[in-house]
């Protein structure tokens, strides 16, 4: 019998809102939904029952009686009040924030978005020296930890499709070693980043199993660099951010909250 982490599929829950507020990105002009659906390739009822929600929390408005919205005042927020929302942030919060702690690091959740990772929950040390991010931050998917960690997890047709996003919003940067970087990391279960990112960051990542396998997140522990020797990360850290993973895995099953597709 396939296990069901070998056919994990994305928080579409996540990707999809966020698909709206992209459509709307670009344009001045207010849109219907049958716009919206030809730009996000939504179904017709998901984008109705999207819009119709986000009209009532104030980020959309109508627009005449033509059945179009515009961007409301709100969604500047829409992203932070959103990301701060959902379950897996707050079941996941307390436990990264004693990781923090106990390390003095940072630690982010996150899921893919094109050819970025999404935070959708941040923590760090009171002493930790790194960068101080934020729910929303986004972090370039091929130079970072996390981001080698979810692509490791992805089955092989949701990988390409973002391994395609990353190499046409990166023609220049040279993807080649990719390949090899999520074997190891598929190997090991989990990736590290030494300067990749930022120089002065090193990192280590790892995937969060979700819906008994079904849905793919991603962990990442990070500081500035210290006197840690590498050593310290593959050994040590990395271990301890897989048992993270693990405890958000299990605290999600245990409330019988899941991230699958309805």
């Amino acid at each position: 019998m396939q296990d069901k982490r070998d056919t994990p599929t994305e928080i579409l829950s996540l990707t999809r809102g966020l698909a709206i507020l992209q459509a709307f990105r670009s344009r001045q002009a207010p849109m219907g939904n049958k716009e919206i659906v030809e730009r996000t390739g939504l179904s017709k009822a998901t984008v109705t029952r999207l819009c119709h929600t986000l009209v009532k929390m104030g980020y959309l408005r109508p627009a005449g009686m033509h059945g179009k919205y515009h961007l409301d005042d709100n969604v500047t927020n829409l992203g932070q009040s959103y990301l701060k929302s959902l379950i897996l942030a707050r079941v996941a919060e307390p436990l990264m924030m004693d990781f923090a702690e106990r390390h003095q690091m940072s630690a982010a959740l996150g899921v893919g978005y094109g050819h970025h990772i999404i935070y959708l929950c941040y923590c760090a040390g009171d002493q930790s020296a790194t960068m101080r991010l934020r729910v929303g931050t986004l972090v370039p998917m091929h130079q970072s930890a996390i981001g080698l960690a979810f692509l490791a997890a992805l089955p092989a047709d949701q990988r390409e499709s973002h391994l395609q996003a990353i190499a046409a919003q990166y023609p220049d940067d040279d993807i080649a070693d990719l390949p090899d970087k999520i074997s190891e990391t598929q190997h090991v279960g989990f990736s590290v980043s030494f300067g990749s990112w930022r120089p002065d960051i090193y990192a280590v990542g790892a995937p969060v199993w979700l819906d008994r396998g079904e849905s793919v997140a991603a962990i990442n522990c990070g500081v500035r660099q210290r006197n840690q020797s590498r050593g310290h990360y593959v050994k040590t850290l990395g271990p301890e951010l897989m048992v993270l993973s693990r405890d958000i895995s299990d605290g999600m099953e245990q409330i019988g909250a899941t991230f699958s597709d309805d």
